[in-house]
């Protein structure tokens, strides 16, 4: 096991191929790094029949701070801290946070986290988030409390096992005490809000397997949560999901999908809460050339099982291209293909269009 892929493999799982971060220390077993990136995009809306205007969009930008340091005995200790930047709106808050851990990583015993980190699910999950333009919506949905993406109070282990030509197993543990939430909501209506709930003694786990390229993952999240008004009923909220993914993301062919089954996941109609039942599915298809072009298709839907209607489903037809290591252009259009039923009447069609550029620091 390489104890420095170990300790960026939720990383680089997260933020795909790009330039390394600025080392600004480099002393007596101690370095410090500055990374992140600044993206900001046009985006133009089609909703029915009706052209909004041109918005502008920041996709993600985000500023970090990661020290790691030699405790000896084949010990490192590392933290970080990651906060989203406002770029559009002057006089809002600066900064939110985004990640804040510290870790502990041993040559062969593996590695430890504690606090808001990318989730042990995510290691499965994350094979198909990973364009600028449009990436994977479902993961996103409650993922603080319930711990699908940046998770929140999390402490975590995970370790490898390298098989040489046989191929490497992964695997990860993850468990989160007390948080609250308010589900998100399928409507136009921004002002809509979801119903709060809390949630307690979240566990997850992933299991992974890579040979030749090729990768194949399980993962699973559950716990309880409740509503804190209206009914006192517990309802357990879990996923178990399976992905699979060949390629490297921007280098030649990029292949990959994910298939989640869910309970009480992800929210729904307004009024409604979280739904009893979804199953997810998110697939990609990229290839990159050798002068910095990578053409990205993608298709993401949900569906209520209960109501057995589709919630939502999006295509979208994308395109990036590295100029230099540390700038990036990207474009794409979304195809809306709408829910059903009671979804597609809650929210409109909203095609979109949208071009940018990243800035890695």
């Amino acid at each position: 096991m390489n104890k420095t892929l170990l300790a960026l493999a939720v990383t680089a799982a997260a933020i795909g191929t790009q330039a390394n971060a600025v080392e600004i220390y480099n002393k007596e077993g101690t370095t410090a790094k500055i990374g992140g990136h600044a993206t900001v995009a046009f985006q133009s809306n089609e909703q029915g029949s009706k052209s909004g205007q041109i918005v502008q969009n920041e996709k993600s930008p985000r500023v970090n701070l990661e020290v790691t340091t030699e405790l000896g005995n084949g010990v490192t200790a590392d933290v970080k801290g990651e906060w989203a930047i406002n770029m559009e709106n002057g006089g809002g808050n600066t900064f939110t946070t985004r990640l804040g851990y510290i870790g502990l990583t041993h040559e062969k015993a593996g590695r430890v986290a504690l606090g808001t980190q990318w989730s042990q699910y995510y290691m499965a999950a994350g094979v198909v988030d990973q364009p600028i333009a449009w990436s994977n919506g479902f993961l996103y949905n409650n993922h603080g409390a319930l711990g699908t993406a940046r998770a929140d109070r999390l402490a975590s282990y995970s370790n490898s096992l390298d098989f040489g030509d046989a191929g490497t197993l992964n695997f990860g543990l993850g468990w989160q005490g007390a948080s609250e939430f308010t589900s998100n909501v399928v409507s136009d209506d921004k002002t809509a809000t979801g119903v709060k709930y809390d949630a307690s003694n979240r566990a997850q786990g992933s299991l992974g397997y890579s040979i030749a390229g090729f990768n194949v993952n399980y993962a699973y999240v559950g716990g309880d949560v409740k509503e804190t008004t209206g009914t006192t009923a517990t309802k357990k909220a879990q996923s178990h999901l399976v992905s699979a993914k060949y390629g490297n993301f921007g280098s030649g062919l990029y292949v990959a999908a994910t298939y989640a089954d869910n309970e009480n996941m992800n929210g729904g109609l307004v009024g409604e809460g979280l739904v009893a039942e979804t199953k997810a599915f998110d697939s990609l298809v990229a290839y990159g050339l050798d002068n910095g072009l990578n053409l990205i298709v993608k298709h993401e839907e949900m569906k209520d099982e209960v109501k057995g209607l589709r919630m939502n489903s999006a295509t979208s037809l994308q395109a990036e291209y590295t100029i230099t290591p540390r700038f990036r252009a990207f474009t794409g259009y979304k195809f809306d293909n709408q829910g059903e039923g009671v979804y597609k009447e809650a929210k409109a069609r909203n095609n979109e269009f949208l071009i940018g550029g990243r800035f890695y620091l």
